[in-house]
């Protein structure tokens, strides 16, 4: 009965590590929606320097969860669980890597290049953010209908995605360089991405309930 009541105290840590990793994440994409917001260079080259820190958790989440399964070799339901601990802090590692990679365009814009699709980045980024806070909620919670509701979410901004892309194409004057142009883009693309993981996460929760794989994209 102890070695149960400690496995369990170490899934319980497991979790709660894991929902401080998105917690950390979070974070990131709030500093990171300022930075775009105010055009702010420096917070965003300190968002890139600060990348590492996430790998480091992503490493010791691994690390744990590999170290539990060795030596207390979980069935059923408890190894759905550091499956699912283990898929969801590479998912949010990933999504660091994205708003890493947002920082890196965003530096090379130009102001007013900036300014032309700012609003509309940035509502796609609300979006997407919003998208990791609820997925995240659904693990905490083991939420299944909050975690399907993050699907219709996606739809949309994968609908906001293609209406930037198709503005952008749209350009046909000297307001904004091709570069810029392609710049944006990628952004755009770097946010479409984030709302993507945050549907995996979404998925990964439906997965620990029910030990079946679904797509919500």
């Amino acid at each position: 009965m102890a070695i149960r009541e400690s496995f369990h105290s170490q899934l319980d840590l497991v979790k709660h590590q894991l929902l401080e990793m998105g917690t950390r994440i979070e974070d990131i994409l709030e500093q990171m929606i300022q930075a775009f917001a105010s055009s702010d260079a420096n917070r965003m080259e300190q968002i890139i320097k600060d990348d590492y820190l996430i790998n480091q958790l992503e490493i010791e989440m691994h690390d744990q969860v590999t170290r539990i399964i060795s030596r207390q070799q979980p069935v059923a339901t408890d190894l759905r669980k550091l499956i699912v601990a283990l898929k969801i802090s590479s998912d949010l590692e990933r999504v660091a890597d994205l708003v890493v990679d947002i920082a890196k365009q965003s530096k090379r814009m130009k102001k007013d290049s900036l300014l032309t699709f700012q609003v509309k980045i940035v509502a796609m980024y609300t979006l997407a953010q919003k998208m990791i806070h609820e997925s995240l909620e659904s693990f905490r919670n083991t939420d299944l209908l909050l975690a399907q509701k993050i699907a219709g979410m996606d739809d949309k901004v994968d609908s906001m995605y293609g209406e930037l892309i198709r503005e952008l194409f749209k350009l046909n004057d000297d307001r904004i360089e091709i570069d810029q142009i392609t710049q944006l883009a990628f952004i755009g693309r770097y946010i479409e991405r984030i709302a993507d993981y945050a549907t995996n996460i979404a998925e990964w929760v439906v997965y620990e309930v029910n030990g079946k794989h679904f797509d919500l994209n």
